[in-house]
């Protein structure tokens, strides 16, 4: 299978880590402030800056919160894989693993492929709290489907 991404979702998770993309300002406005440092074939590290929006009374973030932005987080690994343009994929599974609390004031996330077959994109990724301390555990299927 070959390392490359396509131009289309190189574009995408370019212009996610510059900010001013349409999938940037839509996690930014729903999800939090997700920050992707660096990407590259199969590898993602992303920052969150944790909002008040998102945060329980006991200063905790809420899990389905933190389901949300694991299958985002997931996407992304997932479209560093995507090697045509016309491909597409849907999450099929999510299991999420919790260690610890999630708060305030940033986690630091590291996502991977860890298989990438014709059919499925198998993705782990990790969310580190403030203390650089596992917090969450995040194992996604995606299905790859073609469009067009």
């Amino acid at each position: 299978m070959t390392e490359t991404t396509s131009q289309r979702h190189t574009d995408i998770l370019n212009g996610y880590k510059a900010g001013g993309s349409r999938f940037h300002l839509w996690a930014e406005e729903n999800l939090g402030d997700l920050k992707l440092k660096s990407w590259e074939w199969g590898l993602i590290e992303m920052r969150w800056e944790i909002d008040d929006r998102f945060v329980m009374p006991d200063g905790v973030m809420f899990g389905g919160h933190i389901a949300s932005v694991a299958d985002h987080v997931a996407g992304l690994a997932a479209m560093t894989v995507l090697a045509a343009n016309e491909e597409r994929f849907r999450t099929s599974q999510l299991k999420i693993n919790y260690f610890r609390p999630l708060t305030q004031p940033f986690a630091t996330i590291e996502g991977r492929v860890v298989n990438a077959s014709k059919t499925l994109i198998h993705v782990e990724a990790d969310i580190y709290n403030a203390e650089d301390k596992l917090a969450v555990r995040v194992n996604a299927v995606q299905v790859r489907r073609m469009t067009g």
